[in-house]
């Protein structure tokens, strides 16, 4: 899908339905196979705006100028020929087998996270949940759902972090942040803490270089293991290459809130 369009839904679910942001950015995602060869006056035609008010809204959500706005907005399946492109991995494998089989699959790479699960990793990062303040848990697309999942449950138990979804806003908070905040990094193959699906293709990204934050990733990658920049690793297991990680973060996020939940309460008696 590309970082473009995960953008223009986020501001058709962050802006007013009656702002010229949201206007423009539901006649964009109507009219995606078109945005390519479209000019900018074509562009503020459709959307019944200024030329200068689509070239502030390219700023906006993070591109230089129009050429780098045209060619993130190029629509394909799996436009960056990444393995796990969720259209390319997941439905063409169900195409291919059977629903039967990739229900099995879920089931046994949650079965097989849950078994191989270190739990001192768990136990460190709920008390880590405990000992600091600011927290805050991110990542992208599906990963960006598990950060909000696990926003949610910790809310539930008192604990309330910070997410967003504008991967630009993740950025600013990852550089800023000091040695008082705890970061949560989901991101099935790693790739979050280098690469950057950004102007219009994979761009090399230098936060995690730079930030003074505890990082704490959860992730199926165990290389991240030895890398420097992070605290410690959560792993879990998947069977195959199938992107089986959407589900699975749903148990590893229950497990731990749960886990979460009873550190404090042991800690108060």
């Amino acid at each position: 899908m590309g970082m473009l369009y995960n953008r223009l839904l986020i501001i058709l679910n962050e802006e007013s339905s009656d702002s010229t942001y949201y206007h423009i950015a539901l006649l964009m995602l109507q009219h995606c196979e078109e945005l390519n060869d479209m000019s900018i006056q074509e562009l503020a035609d459709l959307c019944s705006v200024s030329k200068s008010t689509i070239s502030k809204f390219i700023r906006f959500i993070g591109y230089e100028d129009l050429a780098d706005f045209k060619y993130a907005s190029i629509f394909q399946e799996n436009k960056y020929h990444y393995n796990t492109n969720y259209v390319n991995d997941v439905m063409k494998y169900i195409e291919q087998n059977s629903m039967d089989s990739f229900i099995l699959t879920l089931h046994q790479d949650i079965s097989a996270s849950y078994m191989n699960l270190d739990w001192s990793r768990v136990n460190q990062l709920a008390a880590d949940l405990a000992d600091y303040q600011n927290v805050a848990a991110f990542g992208l697309l599906f990963s960006e759902t598990a950060a909000l999942d696990l926003q949610a449950k910790l809310a539930y138990n008192k604990k309330f972090i910070v997410t967003n979804q504008n991967d630009l806003k993740q950025e600013r908070y990852i550089l800023n942040a000091k040695e008082d905040t705890l970061i949560i990094i989901f991101t099935d193959s790693g790739m979050y803490l280098d690469r950057y699906d950004q102007i219009g293709d994979f761009a090399n990204k230098h936060v995690f270089d730079h930030t003074k934050a505890k990082i704490v990733a959860i992730t199926s990658n165990p290389a991240l293991k030895e890398d420097p920049r992070i605290a410690y690793c959560i792993c879990y297991q998947k069977s195959r290459s199938l992107c089986t990680h959407r589900i699975v973060y749903g148990v590893l996020t229950d497990i731990i809130a749960y886990q979460y939940r009873t550190y404090v309460k042991n800690r108060q008696t």
